[in-house]
This record gives C-alpha cells, structure tokens and sequence, in this order.
C-alpha cells in the first residue's frame, strides 16, 4: 500500500525548490507501473495527489513556454488535467481515476524531460532547439 506523504509544494514557493529530477521521474514511473486489475483505489488517489505535485512544481519552472510552441502545448495540456472539473472525485469510476493519473504522469513525465534537458545544457535557452533538428 502506498503511503502519502506532503505534496512537493505544501507551503513552499515551488521557484525556491530545486527539483530532483531522478526522484521526480521514479515517482511517475511508479505511477505509470501501477497495474489496473490489482491496485486500490486509494493507492490511484495517493498516486494522483504525488503526480500533481509534481506537474505544479514543473510548472513553476521556466522551461521556455514563451518561446517554445511544443513546450506551450505541454502546458495547455497540464492546466486541462489540473481544470477542477476533470479531476477525478470519489464518485469517479476507478477505471477514470486510472486513467486521469496516466495521462497526468506522462504529461508531468515529458515536462520533466524538458526540464532535465535545460538542466544538461545549461547553455540552452528557451527559444533554442532542446535537440539538434529543431523538435
């Protein structure tokens, strides 16, 4: 059974934490790994509440969003599963609430690539191509 501990911004400035990045990524990776037929519904929502977490913190970071199409894309989608109406409630079936959390952890998972690759070249700035064909 999962255990919850404090969400990542709980009373922080989310611009004032640095990131760990490999914490981060194994937490969603652990969220991505749940298997449907054998996890609870308690576990969905521990889960939920860690990978929203992690998306609010990403997103408080600058990753380029002024410049970068792709990266605005990344945040268009993240603000719609964050909207209070798609947020699964306890009366969500738990195939939804699975459902929310996956989509969740891979938009919270490719930010995080993103965020990785400003931290690997530290020369890159938002507007640059994060790869060597312009994507």
């Amino acid at each position: 059974m999962a255990q919850e501990h404090d969400a990542p911004t709980v009373g922080v400035d989310p611009g004032s934490l640095p990131i760990d990045v490999e914490c981060v990524r194994d937490d969603l990776l652990h969220a991505l790994a749940l298997p449907l037929a054998t996890t609870t519904r308690e576990d969905i929502n521990v889960s939920v509440r860690h990978v929203r977490g992690h998306l609010n913190l990403l997103m408080g970071e600058e990753l380029g969003y002024d410049s970068d199409p792709a990266v605005r894309d990344l945040f268009r989608q993240a603000y719609a599963l964050l909207d209070l109406g798609r947020r699964p409630s306890e009366e969500t079936p738990v195939f939804e609430a699975f459902a929310y959390l996956r989509d969740t952890a891979l938009v919270a998972q490719r930010l995080l690539d993103v965020f990785d690759a400003f931290l690997k070249a530290p020369d890159h700035r938002p507007g640059l191509p994060l790869h060597p064909g312009g994507a």
